[in-house]
């Protein structure tokens, strides 16, 4: 089981809904799969998920990320931990194979 926070406006309003912070910090808690892209940081980073963490995204929120005290890194792919990202959708080529393998990777743990 895995968690993809896409990108888009949508993160931008769904982000305070208390059962989907509860969802995530789940996801973070129990070092289960996690991508994101693109505006999909805007979940994590309301949720209180992003301290210490690495992770791409676009420039637009490298300033919501360092400010969650997380570190922006402008590359297609970041792995940090059970996090996988990448700046924007145009990326999907460096980010969707190692989300995979993590998916893969946990469905046989399980």
């Amino acid at each position: 089981m895995g968690i993809f926070f896409c990108g888009g406006r949508a993160p931008e309003y769904i982000r305070y809904d208390p059962d989907l912070v509860r969802i995530t910090r789940h996801f973070f808690q129990t070092n289960k799969p996690i991508a994101c892209v693109c505006h999909g940081v805007e979940i994590p980073a309301y949720a209180g998920c992003l301290k210490g963490r690495r992770m791409a995204t676009v420039p637009k929120y490298k300033f919501d990320l360092e400010i969650c005290g997380g570190t922006f890194v402008d590359e297609p792919c970041v792995v940090d931990g059970n996090l996988v990202s990448g700046r924007t959708y145009r990326d999907r080529g460096y980010y969707v194979g190692v989300w995979i393998k993590m998916l893969t990777k946990e469905r046989i743990r399980s």
